[in-house]
């Protein structure tokens, strides 16, 4: 079960060495326009292009694997569409892969799948990292598919009964690999960042229809990665203890689970539900969904001055 706002928001305003400037986060939400505000279709080239029970199925599948690209080379992937990196590079190359025949949505070949196989399926400028960690966990994926739910990702989605919180618990609760959870000041905190997109995506997707038809999309949060919280901080509305900072401005890797980690998560969560309330009260419907987004395309505007993201190796953003 994903943690309250209330929750989050007196774990929030503890935090020794992240602060989120809730002035900074009104002033923000109040500059926001409607137009800035619509989800991404999840359409185009990396994606498949019709709407069927597979491209719900891919949802499931990609999303499993979607975690930390960053590097230096940075692992990119060359389409006819062009060079992508990151979430879209990956998608782009399971589209590819499936194009060119890989049965990448059978759950009894991905509980198996060769090494050299995903070598050759996410092929590109140099080797995706966490590489191991995807084989395992497509391993780990295509078990549990065909243990629990008759080797069918479709399935998954049926048994949530349309409700996107439901899809969430279960993807937890099924799959270890998409159950992200952590412990601060001993209070539970449930992230679930993959498990949360999925229903996401599968919302936008489909217009709200059909797969895209499930409801508690508002109970959902921001999504906490590395990407939030940097453009979060460039604006202001974060804001780093001097430790903290020296660490992440010099690039240096914070270990997965550490102090640091957790609290730049948790004040990620509480910023975005902040801003989020303020713009529901322009804008009736909004969810966290669509302040993620928003802050997200604040991040695909190249700034000279804006600040390194932190780094932590995890397979869980």
């Amino acid at each position: 079960m994903l943690t309250g706002p209330e929750s989050i928001g007196a774990i929030a305003q503890q935090l020794p060495d992240v602060r989120v400037d809730q002035d900074r986060a009104r002033a923000f939400a109040e500059d926001v326009s409607a137009s800035e505000l619509s989800l991404p279709e999840w359409r185009g080239p990396a994606f498949p292009p019709e709407d069927t029970d597979d491209t719900a199925a891919f949802m499931l599948v990609a999303n499993s694997v979607n975690f930390s690209f960053w590097g230096n080379p940075k692992w990119t992937v060359t389409v006819p569409a062009g060079e992508l990196d990151g979430s879209f590079g990956l998608f782009a190359a399971l589209t590819r892969a499936l194009e060119e025949g890989a049965p990448l949505l059978d759950a009894s070949y991905l509980s198996e799948i060769p090494t050299g196989d995903l070598e050759h399926i996410l092929r590109g400028s140099v080797q995706i990292p966490m590489f191991e960690e995807r084989v395992a966990v497509f391993r780990e994926v295509g078990t549990v598919l065909k243990q629990r739910f008759g080797g069918r990702p479709t399935r998954v989605i049926r048994e949530a009964e349309g409700s996107a919180p439901a899809l969430v618990d279960l993807l937890a609760s099924c799959f270890p690999s998409f159950d992200d959870r952590a412990s601060y000041a001993g209070a539970p905190i449930a992230f679930q960042k993959r498990a949360q997109l999925v229903p996401a995506m599968l919302h936008a997707r489909f217009g709200g229809q059909g797969w895209g038809r499930l409801a508690g999309l508002d109970r959902l949060t921001v999504f906490a990665d590395y990407k939030l919280p940097q453009v979060l901080r460039h604006l202001g509305v974060l804001e780093y203890a001097d430790g903290l900072a020296e660490r992440v401005d010099a690039e240096e890797e914070l270990a997965s689970g550490s102090s640091y980690e957790i609290q730049i998560r948790i004040a990620t969560l509480w910023a975005g539900e902040l801003i989020r309330r303020v713009l529901s009260a322009r804008f009736p419907g909004v969810t966290a969904i669509h302040v993620d987004g928003m802050i997200w395309s604040v991040g695909q505007t190249p700034s000279s001055d804006r600040l390194p993201y932190h780094l932590t190796r995890t397979i869980f953003y």
